[in-house]
């Protein structure tokens, strides 16, 4: 299955207008509070489906629509995904192998392992069909896990019964007004000026045919320094090539030419526009200059900033900072959790070097989820997790 718009299908590269983009307040007309819970109304979330809302008026969107299990992507799915894919793992639900489950003018994504539905991010629909859509899903499909989800996402799992566990952290730049000035940024000044004086430079671009192999033989190099020697998917989405939607990708070239690093960053959209950005996919070589994926990253923020972009999300940072949920969790999902993000640095994934790296950004932590259907029983369903990821 290619991730790749369908022939024909061209969408639009449009830029936000000026503002502060939120993809949970937007939708709601009134002051939102909920304490931890990340300043939820729970109201709105309990409404049915909205007559004559806006985004049904689409012609191929009808709210009455039976939902649907699919495979296949369509010109729908990406609609659906230019008006209402307003958070981080919003593009990463159109990787190859996802399963759809559709109704109510948008689409929730999933895999199976064992038996076991995980769902990748919040569902693809308006704010105020996920009540709607999520109570159909799990009526067709009881035994699922939501991964990497919101606050609203949570709130409605919960109740339904779920338990509703903190999965860690995403933190959000607000780009109209972010620089890299003051002491506390230093490194990603000192990281761009190190890459001048090497004669390396920055370049955005498509991966060509020319680019492939080299492209190909980093990744194999990238991958066989790590814990993970597969490439990932589903919390992490493989790497394509060829053109990709509204996807940017920006590399590092040696002074003879070759790439030495790139980073690939996924769209966030809003009412069908393109308001932001999050990095998505990363490969460094062994030879590449110290710095180089923040000399990348910082000149990928001040280009989206200067091209109207309102939002910068970093993307998770697993297990970070996970406390007692605003709703009902699992003590002893909590307890393992908390635990393997103190210990697992060696065996499994590098949780605190990871999360002191983003937090130089300087910017908006906001907690995310995982929704599960038991208490106890965790323990085959994070087996299954990580190996639908392929960590394992």
């Amino acid at each position: 299955m290619s991730t790749t718009s369908p022939r024909g299908i061209t969408p639009p590269h449009k830029w936000a207008r000026p503002g502060r983009f939120s993809d949970l307040t937007r939708p709601v007309p009134k002051p939102l509070s909920i304490g931890r819970a990340g300043g939820i109304d729970l109201a709105p979330l309990q409404v049915g489906p909205v007559a004559n809302a806006e985004w049904s008026r689409d012609r191929h969107l009808v709210s009455s629509a039976p939902a649907i299990d699919s495979e296949a992507p369509d010109a729908r799915r990406y609609e659906m995904l230019r008006q209402s894919g307003n958070f981080t793992m919003a593009f990463a639900t159109l990787q190859p192998g996802m399963k759809y489950f559709e109704a109510h003018d948008g689409y929730v994504a999933y895999d199976t392992y064992w038996g076991i539905n995980f769902v990748l991010g919040d569902p693809v629909a308006p704010l105020l069909r996920y009540s709607d859509l999520i109570g159909d899903f799990l009526k067709q499909h009881p035994r699922s896990c939501f991964c990497q989800i919101s606050a609203p996402v949570g709130a409605i799992l919960a109740r339904h019964g779920y338990f509703v566990n903190e999965f860690g952290s995403d933190i959000e730049l607000y780009l109209p007004s972010y620089d890299f000035e003051g002491p506390k940024k230093s490194k990603f000044r000192q990281a761009a000026h190190k890459i001048e004086r090497e004669s390396y430079t920055i370049e955005e671009g498509f991966f060509g045919d020319a680019d492939h192999q080299a492209i190909e033989a980093l990744s194999s190099s990238w991958r066989s320094t790590k814990t993970v020697k597969q490439e990932a998917r589903f919390l992490v989405r493989p790497l394509a090539f060829g053109d990709e939607p509204d996807v940017r990708k920006v590399c590092l070239r040696a002074p003879d030419g070759h790439i030495a690093a790139f980073v690939v960053f996924d769209p966030i959209y809003e009412d069908g526009q393109v308001v932001g950005y999050s990095p998505a996919i990363k490969r460094r070589a062994s030879e590449a200059p110290t710095g180089a994926e923040e000399a990348i990253t910082k000149f990928a923020i001040e280009r989206f900033r200067d091209e109207g972009m309102t939002t910068f999300r970093l993307g998770l940072l697993p297990l970070h900072n996970v406390e007692k949920s605003a709703f009902r969790d699992s003590r002893l999902l909590r307890a393992f959790f908390q635990w393997l993000y103190c210990h697992g640095d060696r065996c499994v994934y590098s949780f605190r070097g990871h999360a002191d790296f983003k937090h130089r950004y300087r910017g908006s932590v906001r907690k995310v989820y995982f929704g599960t259907y038991t208490s106890w029983g965790n323990t085959l369903n994070l087996i299954a997790l990580m190996r639908l990821c392929r960590f394992v």
